[in-house]
Parts: structure tokens; C-alpha cells; sequence
């Protein structure tokens, strides 16, 4: 029995390694996961057969079971490499010679085929081997036997499921997993082989194959129901488990982590009914009447899980309220979302996990022979296959998610009467008739009560802990797709589109209102390739989202054709509801819809595009992280053509700096010229190329309707593009190397696996966004990026942080300046009190040095690096609101420090700021001392090179404690100094 849980831990370890593997060339579209699902359950079905049609003439069954074992783990330990090497040939030999989509398709199925099927057939029949073995040492315990393979195989399976997700992946990556369970398995062969010179002493039952045609006249109706029966329950089973998984989705969220807490739950509730048969399989005298009794008690279960489900939205929005926002309080939730499944899932599948041994038994006690066990095993397998189909091509799609399992649940109902009524010797009517109605009752109930609130499901109250949606809302749209559910909602005016409760993207549906924070992403992610490349006249862009970004791009007559890749049809038809706002992306002919996974649409043609725009779903949702690897931006890079751009949308939120690092070490690594843009507050976009970035040219949008939808969200000018750039690719480098980031891999996927976390706690990944509004021109002077000037035109827009520091700025220098303040008043209200204090305290007679200092602290802030120079006369440099010359020693210092920053004088900056920090005592306030030093540093690398810098802070930066976002400013420009060939300069003004 140990060595069958083992087996089961291998097994599971192997099917969730493989999804990840084959996702890598196949894709995650609908169709790709339930081919993949097909080899599977399909190789295990035929190695099941195969052992019932030739394994009665085999001697040693138990040999053979071990001779399986160990060819499955030599198999194990090959995966990888094959993969590799398969992988390599494939994308530079084979797609570049097949001349049309349908051929690449055949290709990669065909081969995919070949990848898994092989080790599928080998541990369908692990099963009925090891079970026929022990039948022969002991034929009288056949319950006992097959009851206890059936729940140690599934309690290893379900150990394997947790395992390959919650250690192996994050320990040892894809391919050390992979490599564990083929250990496992070489182990289990090895010590079956032991077993097997003493189970297999035993003489082999001379008896002959037995087919359907060679069962007696009396048996063969009744050895044809039991494999019927087998096939039913395994595809209604299948049924329950896709909607249970997409229904749990909504609940508890889209992540990898939710997926093997769920199948584990399914799993054991498998296990625990093999359990329940192997204890009390002496008692049963008509297994045929108990496997009738768990059918009708199944159906039963499946029906009541869907108002216990209902109610799960309440127990997380419980859980994300109560759990600190910390590991262990993602531990916590994890456990707790574990909880949920199982009270979900685990009373049918409990039943479920019956019916299996008994359909054997039924048949091994009318005379049917060693075979049915194997023919039992490939009937049930044959149904997984049957119930995946149907439940992902015709029942969700066409009754939804709440109706498919009813349906599942109807036809295991259905079959147990049957059995009950017609292939049962000993039922009583009493049993038979409360059996009949109680499944009446629960069916009626169940369709007239068992509605689920589909403002609870489109809530995603897993991430901010509302079990529904706000009050006022609206929901206009609301579909249970192949992969996704799909709802499209409104309050007030805004109108948002969710996938699964996650919103996916928000727009402001009456023009003279303020745009969603949204929009601008989405406008900026359509109008940088207009306005970056020279001529972009083929794009395609991965995610649909509302549209609006392929509404952008189309505003322009440049594009002669824009392709669209969307993995799920409904998100596509949802957003048609946005109407005119991305009226274009459904009318415009240029524009083609592509309802596919992303890797797979790229790999199946030769065709290469000036733009691909990548905006895919959070990278901790199952199955979107592989759209941020390496691999996949090397893959993306061989689709563009020459002076190609690659535009990468990714959030800041909900990830911490280290996830960020690794994504964009993987794109630095592939593309060595990129820009990063912030569009609002924490929406990154990445513009990146093989090449040069050409300068951008915002002429190119014309003044058509495009312009005026792009002033909209303050984009209508150049200059609106520089107050939101960052910075480039050696900005990118600094940041990884200073998170010591490994590029993010295909077979390392850290993202989906720590990203569920990061989401819980609420994590953001700050590092970036601050070094562009803090005080102190640390970009400027490391990667050149460049102030906008007042002059320029900046158009106001408060969702921006580029804009709203820009202003601010503007409004500090007419404030101090000129003494007006109805521009800061408008921008940035708090900070007129801190410009009246400054400058009252700064009057004759009314200094107070350390409030002057701290006023000052915030003014400097928000404008000493913010515009260049020349707009900082009279400000900062010769100021005109202040007796520089008859000021205490203290605020002298500080004034000159700040002129040499304004003045992006290098030497002046480390002289003065070293000055300062001498001059200024502890009380100070921290964050003038904090300038002093990063104005110390900066000019210290400017002019001294690396030693200097590391000079300056090794003797005053552990008397300076860090204060907002400057301690991780401090550590960028240690890691910008060990970047190969990094200079710092004082730009030339």
C-alpha cells in the first residue's frame, strides 16, 4: 500500500509539472486545456486497457508493475532536456517551414502527444497491475484490496498535488520537480520489484482473457452497464470538478495556489470513499445496490455544494477583513480557502471515490475476470474525457456554470436509480423510493432556490473583502466563458469589465467627467507606438480588455492592420457594451479578432509586426505569468520586424519590488533599448526594441478625434509623454541588480507562485515610482532623464503622478516667487501653508530655524529636481524670497546646498551638501539632512566616479537615518555604480 502512495504522489506531481510544460508550447486557451487533458486521461485509459486485454497471460503482475514504475521514472528524469531540445528545434527549425497555421497546430499536438502520452499509458496501467497482483495472493479480499489501492493511490495524489505547488515549484522550479517525481517512481519500481519475488510466487489463475463477446449470455448486459456506469460517473465527476474550479475561481481567485487546494480537496474526498469501501467491503453482499445508493447520494451532494458555495463569498470576505495583511496571514487564507474547497467539493466527490472499486467488485464477483479491473479503470477514464469535453465546449458555455454541475448531478441521480431499479438484487422499495425522492426534492430546490448572485461573483472578494458589489452598482453583462467568467458592471458612470471578480479594466462613460485611471493606461499603451514609431502599419496586441487600447491604435490612418489576440470570447463580446468609446475596435475593418492563447497564436504563422502591444491580465492569475518571461520575450522579439517595438504594460500594485525585478530582468535581458513610462499612479509601461528608440513625435497624431481623446486624459502633447517617463534600460538593470533579480523563467514561474501572496498583503512595488517623485534629481543625473520645463505645455491630470509633480512645482515657483497662489491652491491645496511658513519665518526677526528648516524640507521636495535650472531663478538659485546673505549659519548652508542641486552643479553638490550635513545637528528636521546627503552622493559620483560615492555614504549615511523613499534611493545609487561602464554626470544645461 506505501508503495502505491507513492505512485499517486509521482502521478500528480507529473500531471501538474506536465500543464505547466505543454502550457509553454500549447497555450491556455479552452481547447488547450482540455486537449491536454485528453492525452492524459486518454494514455492512462489505453495503458489501463491494454493491461486488461493482455495482463490475465502475465505471471508476474507485480514484476511488471515495477518494470512500469521504473521506465516511468527514467522517463521522469529525461522530461526536461527532451522538452528543451524539443522546444529549441521546434520554434527555430520546424514553425519557420510549415507554411500555414493548421500545419504548426499538427505539429505541436502531434508532438505534444508524443511528449506525454507515452508515461500516460504507462500509469494507466500501474492500476489494475497492482491490483490484479494483489487479487491473486488474496482473491477473497477484493474490497479490501481495491478499496485500499484505490484510496492510497488518491491520498498520494492528492499529497502530490500540494506538493508540486507549495514546495517543489518554489524550491526546486519545473524541472527539479519533474526530476523528484521520476526519482520517486525509480524508488517505488526498485522496491516493487522486492515485493514482487514474493507476491508473485504465486501461480497464475489459468484463465484466459475474457471479452464482452465471451461473457455468458447472463453477464454481458450486466458487464456492459458496469462499464457504462463507469464511464458516466467518470465524466460527471469531470463535470463537478471544471465547475467547481471555475466557480471556486470567483470566490477564492484565479491563482495556481487555488487550483491545487481545490484539486486536492477533489482528491481526497476520492480517497476517503475508496477508504470507506476497503473498511466495510466484507459487509457489502450487492455492490451493485451500494454503487446505486453513491451514485443517487452523489448527485445529491453536487446539488447541495452549489448553496455552499453561494455562501463562500461571505467566509472570505470574513477571512480578507480578519487575516493581517502578512505571510503568515496568507498562510492563514490559504488554509482557510482549503477549508472552503473542501466543504465544497468533498461530500460528492467522497461518493464518487465509491463507485470505482464497487463497479470492479460488482464484476469480479459475477465471474467477469482479472480484466475488468483494468476495463473499469479505462471506462472511468474515457468518461473524465467525455466530462471534460462536454463540461468546457457544451455545458458551461451554453447553461453556465450553476446548470452544468446540475447536469452532472441529473445523470449520476439518473444512473444510480437505474442501477438501483434494474441491476440490483436486495434493494427494498422503501430504500428505492427515498432514495427516488429525495433526489426529486433536492433537484427542485436546487433549480427554483439554488440561483447564485451573480453580484457576489463578480465582486472579487478576494481581494478587498466585499462579498458583492458596491450599492448602486449595475451589472449589464454576466457570462460563463470556456475559460472565464465575464461581467460587465457599472456605478455612476463609471463602467468596468471583470474576468473571474478580478476588474480588468474601467472607462468613464460620459466624456465631460474625469477619465478612470484606466483609460490613460490604455490610451498611452495605443498612442506610444503612433508616436514612437515612424511608420507602424502591422500590430497586434495580446488582451482585448474594454478594448479601448485597439480603439486607440485605430484612431490613426498609419495602421493597416490591427490583430487582437484574446483568450476568451465572452471578455470580447462583453465589451461591446462600452459602445463609442471603443466603437472603432468592432468597426474599423483594420481590426481582427483572434480568439486564442497568446503563444500559441504566435507560434502557429510566420508573421512578424512593427508593434506588438502586450497587456495581458495580473501576472499572479494562473497562466498569464508565463506571458512575462524571458523565453516569451525572446519569443515575441523573433515576431518583430526590423526598428520593432514591443510596448509591456505591468502593474506596480499588488507586487513587491522583487517580482518586479525578475520581469524586468527577463525583458532587459532580451531587448537592450527600453523607456518606462508611469501612465497614472502605478500603471508601468515598458517601450522596448532591439534597436535605438527613435525620438517621439506627438505631431503624428494629427488634431482628429484621436487627439481630442487623448488631451481627454492629458495626453496632448510631447510633454505630456516626458512628465511620465521614467527612465530607460539602465534604470531597469540598476533596479534588478539591486533586488539581486534572476530573469523570470518558464520553468521557474516565481510569479504565479509568490504573486497570490503579494496581492494578499497588499504590496506595491514603490521602488521605481520613487525614484521619480522624490525631491533630488537622482534620474537626472544617472540616467539622463530629462525636467520638463515650464514652458512646456503639461496638461493637469491628477490620476498622474508625472503631471501632478510638474504642477506642483509650477505652483511652488509662482508662490514663492511672485507671491500668487492660485495655482497651487488648484494642485496641491496642503502646500500653500507650507509656502506661508517659509516664507513669514524668513522675514527679518522671524527665523525659527529648525520650523524654517522642515518648511523648506517639503518645498525643496516638491520642486528642487522637478524643472531644470533655468525655470529655478529665483527660487533656489539666487532666491528672491530671502536674505540668503543674513541668515544664521545653518540655513545658509542648507540654501547654498539647494542652489547647487537647482544649479545641477556636481562639485558644488557633494562640497555643500557635505557642508550642510557637518552644520546641521541632530535635531534637524530628517528630511533636509537626508537631501543634504543624497546631494552629497550625487556629486560625489559625478565628479569622483564610484569610490567617491561609496565615500560619502560610508562616512555620513549611518549618521543620516533614511526617511521616505530615499533609503532605497541610497541603495540605487550603490547599484548603479556596480552596473559595467555606469557614470553619473551633472547635465549640461
Amino acid at each position: 500500500m506505501g508503495l502505491f502512495v507513492a505512485s499517486g504522489f509521482a502521478g500528480l506531481i507529473y500531471q501538474a509539472i506536465w500543464s505547466h510544460y505543454l502550457g509553454l508550447s500549447l497555450g491556455h486557451a479552452a481547447y488547450a486545456q482540455t486537449l491536454v487533458l485528453a492525452i492524459f486521461m486518454g494514455g492512462m485509459a489505453l495503458g489501463a486497457w491494454l493491461v486488461s486485454r493482455f495482463g490475465t497471460g502475465w505471471r508476474r503482475l507485480i514484476l511488471a508493475y515495477a518494470i512500469v514504475e521504473i521506465v516511468i521514472g527514467v522517463a521522469g528524469l529525461l522530461f526536461h532536456p527532451f522538452f528543451v531540445a524539443y522546444t529549441d528545434f521546434s520554434q527555430g527549425t520546424i514553425y519557420p517551414g510549415l507554411s500555414s497555421p493548421g500545419s504548426v497546430s499538427a505539429w505541436q499536438w502531434g508532438t505534444a502527444a508524443l511528449l506525454i502520452a507515452p508515461q500516460s499509458v504507462l500509469l494507466g496501467m500501474t492500476f489494475p497491475l497492482m491490483s490484479g497482483g494483489y487479487l491473486r495472493v488474496a482473491p477473497r479480499e477484493d474490497g479490501e484490496i481495491l478499496g485500499g489501492l484505490y484510496f492510497t493511490n488518491s491520498i498520494g495524489a492528492a499529497a502530490g498535488a500540494l506538493a508540486a505547488t507549495f514546495l517543489l515549484l518554489p524550491w526546486v522550479g519545473m524541472p527539479g520537480a519533474i526530476l523528484i517525481a521520476g526519482a520517486v517512481n525509480l524508488g517505488v519500481g526498485v522496491l516493487a520489484w522486492m515485493v514482487s519475488r514474493r507476491a508473485d510466487a504465486q501461480p497464475a489463475p489459468k484463465v484466459a482473457a475474457v471479452t464482452v463477446a465471451e461473457t455468458p449470455p447472463a453477464n454481458r448486459g450486466f458487464y456492459r452497464m458496469m462499464l457504462a456506469a463507469a464511464c458516466i460517473t467518470g465524466a460527471s465527476s469531470f463535470v463537478y470538478e471544471i465547475g467547481w474550479v471555475r466557480l471556486l475561481n470567483q470566490a477564492l481567485g484565479t491563482t495556481v495556489h487555488s487550483f491545487e487546494l481545490m484539486l486536492s480537496a477533489f482528491i481526497l474526498g476520492l480517497a476517503f470513499g475508496g477508504l470507506w469501501i476497503r473498511k466495510r467491503s466484507s459487509r457489502i453482499g450487492d455492490p451493485v445496490a451500494y454503487a446505486g445508493y453513491a451514485q443517487v447520494f452523489m448527485g445529491i451532494a453536487a446539488l447541495i455544494s452549489i448553496p455552499i458555495f453561494s455562501q463562500s463569498f461571505r467566509w472570505v470576505g470574513a477571512m480578507v477583513e480578519a487575516l493581517p495583511k502578512t505571510d503568515a496571514g496568507y498562510t492563514m487564507f490559504t488554509l482557510g480557502s482549503g477549508g472552503i474547497a473542501l466543504l465544497v467539493m468533498f461530500p460528492a466527490a467522497f461518493f464518487a471515490g465509491m463507485t470505482l472499486p464497487l463497479f470492479t467488485m460488482a464484476l469480479l464477483r459475477r465471474q467477469c475476470g482479472e480484466a475488468s479491473i483494468g476495463r473499469v479503470y479505462a471506462a472511468n477514464t474515457l468518461g473524465a474525457i467525455i466530462g471534460v469535453m462536454l463540461a468546457v465546449h457544451v455545458l458551461i458555455p451554453t447553461l453556465g456554470l450553476r446548470l452544468a454541475v446540475t447536469v452532472g448531478a441529473v445523470a449520476d441521480i439518473v444512473l444510480g436509480v437505474v442501477l438501483l431499479r434494474m441491476y440490483s438484487a436486495n434493494v427494498s422499495r422503501k430504500g428505492y423510493g427515498l432514495a427516488v425522492a429525495a433526489s426529486v426534492v433536492v433537484i427542485a430546490g436546487s433549480l427554483v432556490g439554488g440561483q447564485l448572485d451573480p453580484r457576489s461573483l463578480a465582486s472579487g472578494v478576494f481581494r478587498h473583502g466585499q462579498a458583492s458589489i458596491s450599492e448602486g452598482a449595475k451589472i449589464y453583462y454576466f457570462r460563463d466563458g470556456k475559460t472565464a467568467t465575464i461581467a460587465v458592471m457599472g456605478h455612476n458612470s463609471i463602467a468596468s469589465i471583470a474576468t473571474n471578480g478580478k476588474s480588468d479594466a474601467s472607462l468613464q462613460m460620459i466624456d465631460a467627467l474625469p477619465p478612470s485611471p484606466d483609460e490613460v493606461t490604455m490610451l498611452m499603451a495605443g498612442s506610444l507606438p503612433l508616436v514612437i514609431h515612424p511608420d507602424p502599419k502591422d500590430i497586434a496586441i495580446i488582451g482585448w480588455g474594454s478594448g479601448l487600447t485597439t480603439h486607440t491604435l485605430l484612431g490613426s490612418p498609419v495602421p493597416r492592420l490591427v490583430e487582437t489576440i484574446e483568450i476568451e470570447r465572452a471578455m470580447y463580446d462583453g465589451a461591446r457594451l462600452f459602445g463609442d468609446r471603443v466603437a472603432r475596435a468592432y468597426e474599423d475593418p483594420r481590426s481582427v479578432i483572434h480568439i486564442d492563447d497568446a503563444r500559441t497564436y504566435f507560434s502557429t504563422g510566420k508573421k512578424s509586426y512593427d508593434v506588438i502591444v502586450s497587456e495581458p491580465s495580473n501576472p499572479w492569475v494562473s497562466g498569464v505569468s508565463s506571458l512575462f518571461t524571458q523565453q516569451f520575450y525572446a519569443f515575441l522579439r523573433g515576431h518583430l520586424n526590423e526598428g520593432g517595438i514591443l510596448i509591456q504594460w505591468l502593474q506596480s500594485y499588488e507586487l513587491d519590488d522583487q517580482l518586479l525585478a525578475t520581469m524586468l530582468a527577463a525583458l532587459r535581458e532580451e531587448f537592450p533599448h527600453i523607456d518606462v513610462y508611469i501612465t497614472n499612479s502605478a500603471d508601468l509601461l515598458f517601450v522596448s526594441s532591439q534597436q535605438p528608440l527613435p525620438p517621439l513625435d506627438a505631431s503624428r497624431i494629427g488634431d482628429g478625434p484621436l487627439a481630442r481623446e487623448l488631451a481627454r486624459v492629458g495626453l496632448a502633447g510631447k510633454y505630456d509623454y516626458q512628465a511620465r517617463r521614467i527612465g530607460s534600460q539602465d534604470l531597469l538593470s540598476a533596479v534588478a541588480l539591486l533586488n539581486g533579480a534572476v530573469p523570470h523563467s518558464d520553468f521557474y514561474p516565481v510569479l504565479s507562485l509568490e504573486g497570490p501572496k503579494a496581492r494578499f498583503v497588499n504590496a506595491s512595488a514603490w521602488g521605481l515610482n520613487s525614484l521619480l517623485v522624490m525631491g533630488m534629481p537622482v534620474l537626472e543625473m544617472t540616467d539622463g532623464r530629462e525636467p520638463v520645463p515650464a514652458a512646456g505645455s503639461v496638461v493637469y491630470d491628477p490620476e498622474s503622478h508625472g503631471a501632478q509633480l510638474q504642477w506642483t512645482a509650477l505652483g511652488i515657483r509662482t508662490s514663492m516667487t511672485e507671491g500668487d497662489d492660485v495655482v497651487l491652491e488648484a494642485v496641491e491645496k496642503d502646500m500653500v501653508t507650507w509656502v506661508e511658513r517659509a516664507r513669514s519665518l524668513s522675514e527679518p526677526g522671524q527665523m525659527d530655524v529648525q520650523k524654517w528648516l522642515e518648511a523648506v524640507g517639503v518645498l525643496a521636495e516638491a520642486s528642487v529636481s522637478r524643472l531644470p535650472p533655468s525655470d529655478l531663478q529665483g527660487l533656489w538659485i539666487a532666491p528672491s524670497w530671502i536674505d540668503a546673505a543674513a541668515q544664521p549659519a545653518q540655513v545658509a548652508t542648507v540654501l547654498a546646498a539647494y542652489e547647487a542641486v537647482a544649479s545641477r552643479d556636481a562639485a558644488q553638490m557633494q562640497q555643500r551638501g557635505i557642508e550642510a550635513l557637518d552644520a546641521l545637528d541632530a535635531n534637524a528636521p530628517q528630511r533636509v539632512r537626508e537631501h543634504m546627503l543624497m546631494a552629497a552622493m550625487l556629486g560625489a559620483c559625478a565628479t569622483g566616479g564610484p569610490d567617491a560615492l561609496r565615500a560619502v555614504e560610508r562616512e555620513h549615511g549611518s549618521k543620516v537615518r533614511p526617511v521616505d523613499s530615499y533609503g532605497f534611493a541610497r541603495s540605487f545609487l550603490l547599484a548603479w555604480v556596480d552596473l559595467p561602464d555606469s557614470t553619473c554626470k551633472a547635465p549640461a544645461y
